[in-house]
């Protein structure tokens, strides 16, 4: 019996990991850059409505994203992106509905200290810009 010394390697399937891979890798710089520019928006979103509706519209990005790779973290934490620009542009109600509808998947994940540091920032912001009577109350 003769042994080949060359590898038998299933290249279909090397390369369709190798297509995975490349997705994966495209994907995550995307979100990164996405991430940067939804930041320098909300740090304008403050003083700005148009800055902090185009946060918003990254937010949304984001979590088309997100949505596509099934990641729930991320998924909420896109979310929150998006309350928090929903406070700065005054729509507290819809921010006030994203918030809570975040509360389950943040109790989860309650060990990703960002998504949890994220969730109480915004909620501190929510609080923050509205009337103390009706502040949100929240624990870990």
């Amino acid at each position: 019996r003769v042994v080949s010394t060359q590898s038998t390697g299933d290249f279909s399937w090397m390369s369709k990991i190798s297509h995975l891979q490349n997705i994966h890798l495209a994907t995550s710089e995307l979100l990164n850059w996405l991430s940067t520019l939804g930041g320098g928006w909300s740090a304008l979103g403050d003083s700005s409505q148009y800055a902090a509706q185009q946060c918003f519209t990254v937010s949304v990005q984001q979590l088309c994203l997100a949505q596509r790779l099934q990641y729930p973290e991320l998924m909420s934490t896109c979310w929150l992106y998006a309350a928090l620009s929903l406070i700065q542009l005054n729509h507290r109600r819809e921010a006030k509905q994203i918030i809570f509808s975040q509360y389950p998947t943040v109790i989860r994940f309650r060990n990703h200290r960002y998504l949890t540091s994220l969730y109480s920032a915004t909620v501190f912001k929510y609080n923050a810009t509205g009337d103390a009577l009706r502040a949100l109350k929240y624990s870990f």
